[in-house]
């Protein structure tokens, strides 16, 4: 592995920063001590730098008369629940931790940062992009509402992920569907309630919701092509408060992946046919609520990331075939709006899956993303 010289001298620094972030986790869209530090370094490096979105925040560096200009963006959100770590700087916020690598994503940003007000070697316009709320908080699109695509011109955008069960000192480049897109459905299912003794009087919505479920199952094997892949799960079903009465309605929830926007559309239009024929067999009304959370992450230029890989860890160790997750990521909205790439660093074969109440940053895996964000630049600038 050839990390740059100057960039491998920023570890420990930077990795004591990261701890710091993951003592001091934040939820959301409320990462307001989170922006405060990224501010205090930006001002000490002399880097100018602007608000966008909800408490996220774009650093600006100029260099040369080059008008290409390239962004690169981490998430820096925790997630609300327990660690069960008991290292030294395991989270101090009850019922909040980042076990999503989002503390170590900030952080090689700023060395990044730290990097690029040293060396400003390049010849265009480079942005550092903090976003919060990517746990499903919409951060990507405040900033997107905010028009940052109209404030800065942005011709790419890389970014990555810390990635459990890929070695460490590995970097996976997807050529196409990196992550899936994530929908969210709720049907509601309404009946007439009454006695349970009585069910003839009644007209209970349990059964059209136990064929609903089964039909929801049917979809990915019968009607989504056995080459692609898809989700489709039931995550809650809600109705009924009596142990001898029939409920006037349920509600289920569920969630769907896909890595193929056409699968993502023949999936929606099959729940729909699944609702309304439950509804018309049983006579109970039924509505169904569809909601495309996040679309499908597709890197437009993966050979441009490749390159850079290379250069940062050794062709040996870009892995190209790994098949795409289905976990989501709001990254995928600003890939509408420009070419970019986004990448999984290895946080180690026997790491904790992203998730986890056990979950770390492997602190090995700052210098090679700031390394990689460096061969990027001198790619493109």
């Amino acid at each position: 592995m050839a990390l740059i010289e100057d960039v491998a001298a920023l570890a420990e620094e930077f990795a004591v920063i990261r701890r710091n972030l993951h003592r001091k986790p934040e939820i959301g869209l409320d990462t307001v001590e989170t922006v405060s530090l990224i501010k205090s370094k930006l001002d000490e490096y002399g880097i100018e730098y602007e608000d966008v979105g909800v408490n996220s925040v774009v650093a600006v560096i100029r260099a040369g008369d080059g008008d290409r200009t390239v962004a690169f963006r981490v998430d820096m959100d925790a997630l609300p629940m327990e660690e069960e770590n008991e290292f030294e700087h395991r989270s101090t916020v009850e019922g909040c931790m980042h076990a999503c690598g989002h503390d170590g994503h900030c952080a090689s940003l700023l060395a990044f940062a730290a990097y690029l007000s040293a060396k400003r070697d390049f010849n265009g316009t480079v942005l550092l992009l903090f976003q919060s709320g990517e746990e499903g908080y919409e951060g990507a699109l405040r900033i997107i509402e905010d028009s940052f695509f109209d404030r800065f011109k942005v011709d790419y955008m890389f970014g990555y992920h810390a990635w459990p069960g890929l070695e460490t000192g590995r970097i996976a480049v997807h050529n196409g569907a990196c992550m899936s897109s994530e929908d969210r459905f709720q049907i509601s299912v309404t009946g007439k309630s009454g006695h349970a003794s009585m069910p003839h009087v009644c007209n209970e919505p349990f059964a059209a919701v136990a064929d609903i479920i089964k039909g929801l199952q049917s979809i990915i094997v019968r009607r989504v092509p056995s080459n692609e892949r898809g989700v489709v799960s039931v995550t809650q079903v809600h109705g009924g408060s009596l142990p001898n009465g029939i409920p006037d309605k349920v509600v289920i929830h569920g969630n769907v992946r896909t890595c193929n926007e056409k699968v993502q559309d023949t999936i929606e239009e099959n729940v729909d046919r699944v609702v309304e024929g439950a509804g018309g067999m049983y006579s109970v009304e039924t509505e169904l609520n569809y909601v495309r959370k996040h679309p499908v992450l597709v890197n437009s230029v993966p050979e441009i990331a490749v390159s850079a890989a290379e250069r940062a860890v050794g062709v040996e160790n870009v892995v190209t075939d790994m098949e795409s997750s289905m976990a989501a990521e709001d990254y995928a909205f600003f890939m509408k709006y420009t070419k970019g790439c986004y990448v999984w660093i290895g946080n180690g074969l026997d790491s904790p899956p992203l998730h986890n109440s056990r979950f770390d940053y492997n602190d090995e895996v700052l210098p090679i993303a700031v390394s990689f964000f460096a061969e990027v630049v001198k790619e493109l600038l």
